[in-house]
């Protein structure tokens, strides 16, 4: 599972690993939704967007062979609620019960910021981080913080998978 801050390489790297390991990746439901919502987007909205992020990670996921990669998931959606709104329960009403991944991606907000319009914060990068790492810190998932230039993500996100993949094939 790929997850991090606004502009922090999320979706290049899961097209990047997709690529590299021959498998399906699990696009950000939000993007599409808000790019079509024609409003502003409310916090009640963040109900609609969960359910369809788990969907949609349903559906890829059924289609990975061995690796379902996620450019996204609830932690997006719980970090972006909790700074956006203050609140921590609309994303869960549509997501439902979170389950960990076996391993996080957490992207550091250490590339240029990348323009689009719909990214709200370039300031809070750091802040919405350390956020990211709080939450995979108290939840005890398994993550590894990827950064540097974007050549060496990629090397960086494999030899995280391969140490981690290591074990469930027996070497």
């Amino acid at each position: 599972m790929i997850t991090g801050p606004e502009s922090s390489g999320k979706t290049t790297l899961a097209c990047q690993l997709a690529k590299a390991l021959s498998e399906p990746w699990t696009p950000e439901f939000a993007r599409y939704y808000l790019e079509w919502l024609g409003r502003s987007y409310k916090k009640e909205d963040l109900s609609t967007i969960g359910k369809g992020q788990k969907s949609w990670e349903n559906w890829y996921g059924a289609r990975a062979v061995q690796f379902a990669i996620r450019d996204t998931d609830w932690t997006v959606l719980k970090v972006w609620e909790q700074f956006r709104f203050g609140t921590d329960m609309f994303w869960r009403k549509g997501y439902g019960a979170p389950a960990a991944a076996d391993l996080y991606l957490l992207c550091s907000p250490d590339l240029p910021w990348q323009p689009d319009p719909l990214r709200e914060h370039p300031n809070h990068r750091e802040e919405l981080f350390e956020m990211y790492r709080t939450l995979l810190s108290e939840t005890n998932a398994r993550f590894e913080i990827i950064d540097g230039k974007e050549s060496a993500r990629l090397a960086q996100a494999i030899a995280a998978i391969e140490k981690l993949s290591r074990p469930l094939r027996g070497s």
